[in-house]
């Protein structure tokens, strides 16, 4: 059997070759095959503006104190990829959405922006300090805490002037949104705050109010629409909006307190979900089910795997 010189493969096959991958695993073994390779796929990448479309969902895990490389770990491979993230020095990351990481600097003036870790493209945002509400004293409030949630319509790049780039922000979680190029972000008019939860579902974003989910108009006139009341909840528990089968789910996760008897161990703990489906005539949601029977796992980052908790 003959040996296969892959270094010696014409370009424009290797370039061929590259944009059939679907995975950010291979992906990143792709570069490792030789140096030829690794250029070749890097000036790919810088190019590449559509979403990666990967097998499994895959975890980012921060670097460790000796090494500032971060990790991709692979759920489907139970295998963990090393990858190398410059632009990730100094920033925090605070969302993710199809394969891009929203960061923002530390520092002032705060600069915010869509990062793709396996390309390396980076898409900037206006920086926080140009939020109706900026960010508070950094020595008072990390700026960890500014950003809560944020969510895109679609794949950001320079040219897709129809990007919106939505948060929910500040200690009044308040939401506000942009578009690559836009130099300040623009509150959206409320008589709400506090909003919980946000997500782009149908050509709209949809966020979750104290007492009902409302639509985002983001016309010339700025501001929330209501769009469907709330069930009744209880006190201890996380509101979600999800996105499943084409249908607009509210998600429930109740909540219990643990050890109350020990305050060095007091801990919240999942004891059930009750998800609500969508009545889209009525705009109404309905009970759909309810569950007791979930498995939650962490992860071990000296095992580097995961285990049943608690």
């Amino acid at each position: 059997m003959s040996h296969t010189d892959w270094s010696n493969l014409p370009k424009e096959l290797i370039e061929l070759i590259f944009d059939e991958l679907q995975h950010a695993g291979d992906i990143i073994r792709f570069g490792t095959v030789c140096r030829f390779w690794h250029l070749v796929a890097l000036e790919a990448r810088q190019q590449v503006f559509k979403p990666l479309r990967p097998l499994s969902p895959m975890l980012l895990l921060p670097p460790n104190k000796d090494d500032e490389a971060h990790k991709l770990y692979d759920f489907f491979e139970k295998k963990a990829y090393k990858i190398q993230i410059p632009a990730m020095r100094d920033k925090w990351c605070c969302s993710s959405w199809n394969g891009w990481l929203i960061t923002i600097n530390r520092t002032l003036p705060y600069e915010i922006c869509c990062l793709n870790p396996i390309s390396g493209v980076q898409i900037h945002l206006p920086p926080a300090i140009t939020f109706e509400d900026s960010p508070p004293d950094p020595e008072e409030t990390p700026i960890e805490f500014f950003l809560n949630k944020v969510v895109l319509s679609s794949t950001p790049s320079p040219s897709n002037a129809t990007c919106v780039i939505m948060a929910i922000h500040s200690n009044y979680n308040k939401l506000a949104f942009c578009k690559p190029g836009d130099e300040r972000w623009i509150t959206l008019k409320s008589e709400d705050i506090q909003y919980k939860d946000l997500l782009y579902y149908k050509d709209n974003f949809y966020a979750i109010g104290r007492l009902k989910v409302v639509q985002c108009d983001i016309g010339n006139d700025p501001r929330v629409i209501p769009f469907a009341p709330l069930p009744k909840m209880g006190r201890l528990e996380h509101r979600y909006l999800v996105e499943s089968s084409d249908r607009l789910l509210y998600v429930l996760r109740y909540m219990d307190l643990k050890d109350k008897e020990d305050p060095s161990k007091l801990r919240y703990e999942t004891t059930s979900f009750k998800v609500f489906d969508l009545d889209s005539d009525k705009r109404k949601f309905s009970d759909r089910y309810e569950t007791t029977t979930f498995k939650v796992y962490d992860f071990d980052f000296d095992k580097k795997k995961w285990k049943r908790y608690p």
